[in-house]
């Protein structure tokens, strides 16, 4: 009877995961009609999913009460469409690009994001992202909110093109102990200060002040990720140098 109760939960948070396709058909109806907040909106709803699920599965211990369901495949297939494929085709409807790379700079996402999916060195022992870590969703968001012209963009895009093959770590928030309860507070707090500045931008006004306001604050969070990325890094690396020391 314990053994079929622990099963309850692990089921809903595969069930929960497993959710996020959902999302993903109905953002891709909506690119499909012409609508783009629509279909941030879904992308937004799949990544918040994203963000939580795999403290559930841990909590609840899913390949404990599921072996047979390999959980990490089914976020892995979800990830793929919600984090690149989606946001491939939203490169190329919403015109983000020059008209000569509408078609080229997708494709080149596509394939680069697809082989370091498959990659086993991907995510190492510390559970970092080696290179950029194919976030384009959140790419398309930031791209949304600051509203560059069309050659920024295509040069920001082939920078993370670039930073793709660059052997840096980028801890995620969730799973980095030492700060985990700041960042995932501050991961929410940017998730919603982007939520306010993006539906500014396509539904609705706020007075000039308060999106100022929010654009300080976004700008501020933001660069405490940036920050913490670089700061993981110097902190991994001397630790590294440290314990070589120490053999």
């Amino acid at each position: 009877m314990k053994s079929f109760r622990n099963k309850i939960p692990a089921c809903l948070v595969h069930f929960f995961t497993g959710s996020g396709i959902i999302f993903s058909f109905l953002a891709l109806i909506s690119v499909m009609e012409g609508n783009k907040s629509q279909a941030f909106m879904f992308l937004g709803i799949a990544l918040i999913i994203d963000i939580v699920d795999g403290t559930l599965a841990r909590k609840y211990n899913t390949e404990i009460n599921f072996p047979s369901i390999d959980g990490k495949t089914l976020d892995t297939i979800i990830d793929y469409i919600n984090y690149i494929f989606i946001p491939c085709i939203m490169l190329y409807k919403f015109e983000y690009l020059p008209q000569s790379f509408t078609l080229i700079i997708p494709i080149i996402v596509l394939c680069i994001s697809l082989y370091s999916y498959v990659n086993n060195k991907l995510i190492d022992i510390s559970f970092s992202y080696v290179g950029f870590p194919s976030i384009w969703n959140v790419v398309l968001l930031y791209l949304e909110i600051l509203s560059f012209n069309q050659s920024i963009n295509l040069l920001i895009i082939l920078s993370f093109i670039f930073l793709k093959f660059v052997p840096f770590k980028v801890f995620h928030p969730m799973r980095y102990n030492k700060y985990k309860k700041t960042n995932v507070a501050l991961l929410f707090g940017t998730l919603f200060t982007s939520s306010i500045l993006l539906l500014s931008k396509l539904e609705f006004k706020l007075i000039s002040d308060a999106y100022s306001y929010f654009m300080i604050l976004w700008l501020i969070l933001n660069s405490y990720f940036i920050v913490f990325v670089i700061y993981s890094n110097i902190y991994s690396f001397n630790s590294k140098n440290e314990l070589k020391k120490n053999n």
